[in-house]
């Protein structure tokens, strides 16, 4: 039976169908072939409890968040407010980056959602200053992480 169903993957895969599509189906057929339980019945239930995790709800949120606080102006204000704040401390771009994290992060608490936002706003005034990409990016980066960090 193994061999069998090993060389049926390799011909469904082999005829230029999507991966995806082979394994479903085979899956899906064997899984029906062996199973005394009706699988059509569960279907259902399997594909709304996977779709409906914590993190593929709440990190789109997230961003949809930060997209509209970004599209309405007021990421843009607080950067340039945290900018005078702590702007004329030394490499005072890469500390307002991090000043504007951990005020979104305070927000959000999602990591991905801080560095896509706080990167959509300070990646022109970095590149307007003349930062290497190396250096402000890195700060972008480890300013993302503050999003988890501080809930």
């Amino acid at each position: 039976m193994m061999a069998t169903t090993l060389l049926l993957l390799l011909v469904l895969a082999g005829s230029g169908l999507f991966v995806a599509a082979v394994l479903g189906v085979l899956g899906y057929s064997l899984a029906t072939f062996f199973s005394p339980f009706p699988l059509i019945r569960g279907l259902g239930e399997v594909a709304w409890s996977s779709s409906a995790d914590f993190v593929l709800v709440a990190v789109p949120m997230f961003i949809m968040m930060g997209e509209l606080l970004l599209r309405s102006g007021i990421t843009d204000s607080m950067y340039k407010a945290l900018d005078r704040w702590v702007g004329h401390v030394p490499g005072g771009l890469m500390h307002t980056n991090i000043a504007a994290s951990a005020v979104f992060a305070a927000t959000s608490g999602s990591s991905i959602a801080t560095a896509a936002t706080i990167g959509t706003v300070s990646i022109p005034n970095m590149e307007r200053f003349g930062y290497k990409p190396s250096l402000f990016l890195g700060s972008i980066a480890a300013g993302g992480t503050l999003g988890i960090l501080i809930p």
